[in-house]
């Protein structure tokens, strides 16, 4: 695997790490493989560590490669600055797929609480949407309570063309409250958008993956980690799944 880290916008220090998984050789039956960007949370004033690469490794492992986008922040944070750098993160990685062995018809997104806004935004508004989304415990419409950010409800702006979603929470989520999830489900459903979601019935805000070394599992219920194959059955719906190493066609719900 070789991994790399380009600057996408040196002045707002906005980069993107990638990990790149070879195609041929053992992977006899591959020639590209989808791809998955990471956004990570972090109320757009940092991008959480914990929600970055500790969730690229199950992704590799079912065979994507992954992309960590750390975009603009704290007064660089205004909008659109962070759409413009999910959007430039993704024509790189369009610019660059025979290099980097990627099917740029199936690029996906997965965002955490800030993260997640912005995947929703990038779901909804970006010039280039991804194939799907996942939505972590995302900020949607208490977005407005970052007035100086100018940054939009995502929710509002769902139509026939927003991608396929992914969506898990916590019902008690004390810094995100559900009805974020709940109004973006709401407008899912409304314009007939395909989703699958799952909403917890404990766990504190950021929980990652849950794993022992980045989060209090006292404070989630034992199903909270299931999101992370959940969401990968779900690709492997969605996106496509790899038979002899090919993949093959998304299934039309």
């Amino acid at each position: 695997m070789e991994i790399k880290t380009l600057t996408l916008n040196e002045e707002r220090n906005v980069t993107l790490t990638a990990y790149l998984q070879p195609v041929g050789g053992e992977f006899w039956g591959m020639t590209k493989r989808p791809a998955l960007i990471i956004l990570p949370g972090g109320g757009y004033r940092f991008c959480s560590d914990r929600e970055a690469d500790p969730v690229a490794f199950p992704y590799l492992q079912a065979g994507y490669q992954v992309f960590i986008l750390r975009y603009s922040l704290n007064e660089n944070a205004v909008w659109d600055n962070p759409l413009k750098d999910y959007d430039l993160a993704a024509e790189t990685i369009i610019k660059n797929a025979e290099e980097w062995f990627v099917d740029d018809k199936r690029i996906a997104v997965i965002g955490f609480s800030a993260g997640g806004h912005l995947a929703a935004c990038a779901a909804t508004l970006a010039k280039n949407k991804p194939c799907a989304a996942i939505l972590g415990y995302p900020v949607i419409s208490s977005v407005k309570v970052w007035n100086e950010r100018n940054a939009p409800d995502p929710s509002e702006a769902v139509d026939e063309n927003t991608c396929p979603c992914f969506v898990f929470a916590s019902r008690n989520d004390g810094t995100v409250p559900i009805r974020d999830s709940l109004n973006f489900l709401c407008a899912l459903e409304a314009a007939g958008v395909p989703f699958e979601t799952h909403i917890y019935s404990s766990a504190n805000h950021g929980f990652s993956t849950c794993e022992p070394q980045l989060n209090n599992r006292e404070w989630c219920c034992n199903r909270t980690p299931n999101w992370v194959k959940d969401s990968i059955e779900w690709l492997r719906e969605t996106v496509g799944d790899f038979t002899d190493g090919v993949l093959g066609e998304k299934k039309r719900w």
